[in-house]
């Protein structure tokens, strides 16, 4: 958040701010598309979804969207998890290299994924991953107001601020979107909830805590390292136990995180296969599960080993994949579903607005992404 702060200036509240509302929202259109045909007959996924709205070629495109989501955001917590390990034991004098730690890595995710069959089985996991979260937050927050860039670099020129750059927006938007998005699980997680009928109320008050948080670590980040912030911000904070302990806990949240974003990919894969100890067997569904969800980690794997360049591919998924599930899909599936008169005018506008942002911000990011990409590449 803070380097996306870097990217836009100031004005980066407002995104985080505009980003949030835009977040609770087409959540909340998102699970009102599974129960357009009545509590009886819900709906169980995003590319059911599709296929419902705009028949085999909205499933396929829905899926393709949904699938490269879930997949590519696996491969950033692959390769952030490595990147972090790498730079926490070379300390030590251990040599091990990054993608060997990113190997190792994707073995702790797979773990879970093959023993875990159900999303509810892995609430306890995203209750861990929560207390990570807020751990690192508490910690590059206190470090930034206690050592920003003056204070370490008192020889060197201060760090600029903007109140506004505007070329920076859309890709920052992009990775912004991406620390709220979660739509892939949304139709798990509603359908897991005891009291499903709570759901805008759940999306409502998740959007707000995590733009609290949000907003706590990107102002105090920009504000102590301004124009010189890298992604991710604990490198930017000086060396030393907090910052260790925070490379700890982001490490253990986003190892913890890969498998929750996995099991939604699973889940739907399964079902569409028809995947199910009634038709296979519980031996025989056991192992089928357990080979191609195994099949799948390596797959995952192997991408991260070949683009491990972590912002400039944050922003690449961000803005093909979460971008498209998060603003865009949402909002032309419940129009298409239920009609543009069930909407009020004003409502009208914001469904536009939304729609403008997420058109602007994924055409936008990607070509910035991808040029970005092959500068990594090309050295």
């Amino acid at each position: 958040i803070p380097y996306a702060f870097a990217k836009t200036g100031w004005i980066g509240i407002l995104i985080v701010v505009v980003s949030a509302f835009i977040g609770g929202y087409t959540g909340i259109l998102t699970i009102r598309c599974l129960y357009y045909r009545g509590t009886e007959n819900r709906l169980h996924s995003f590319p059911q979804i599709g296929r419902a709205a705009f028949g085999r070629w909205g499933q396929y495109a829905t899926q393709f969207f949904n699938y490269l989501y879930s997949l590519g955001t696996t491969c950033l917590y692959i390769i952030l998890s490595g990147q972090f390990i790498y730079q926490l034991v070379s300390t030590l004098g251990v040599t091990v290299t990054q993608k060997v730690w990113m190997v190792i890595v994707a073995v702790i995710i797979w773990l879970p994924v093959a023993v875990l069959k159900e999303m509810g089985e892995a609430a306890i996991m995203a209750i861990f991953g929560l207390l990570a979260s807020i751990v690192v937050i508490v910690v590059a927050t206190v470090m930034s107001l206690a050592r920003p860039y003056t204070a370490m670099y008192p020889n060197l020129p201060p760090p600029e601020h903007d109140v506004a750059i505007g070329i920076g927006v859309p890709v920052a938007l992009s990775s912004i979107v991406f620390s709220y998005s979660g739509s892939v699980v949304y139709p798990h997680v509603e359908a897991s909830m005891r009291r499903p009928k709570q759901w805008p109320l759940v999306i409502s008050a998740s959007m707000m805590f995590c733009a609290a948080c949000y907003l706590l670590i990107g102002v105090t980040g920009y504000w102590a390292y301004g124009d010189q912030v890298v992604s991710p911000v604990l490198d930017s904070i000086p060396t030393g136990a907090p910052a260790t302990v925070a490379k700890i806990m982001i490490t253990a949240h986003v190892i913890i995180a890969a498998p929750i974003m996995l099991l939604s990919f699973y889940l739907e894969v399964e079902k569409q296969w028809n995947i199910t100890a009634e038709r296979l067997g519980k031996k025989r569904e056991f192992t089928v599960r357990l080979v191609y969800r195994s099949v799948v980690v390596a797959v995952v794997c192997g991408i991260s080993l070949a683009i491990p360049y972590f912002s400039d591919f944050l922003s690449l998924i961000s803005s093909i994949a979460c971008v498209t599930m998060y603003a865009i899909l949402p909002v032309v599936c419940y129009l298409k579903l239920y009609g543009h008169r069930i909407a009020p005018w004003y409502e009208k506008i914001w469904m536009g607005f939304v729609l403008v942002v997420g058109a602007v911000a994924s055409i936008w990011g990607s070509i910035d992404a991808i040029k970005n990409l092959i500068k990594d590449a090309q050295g």
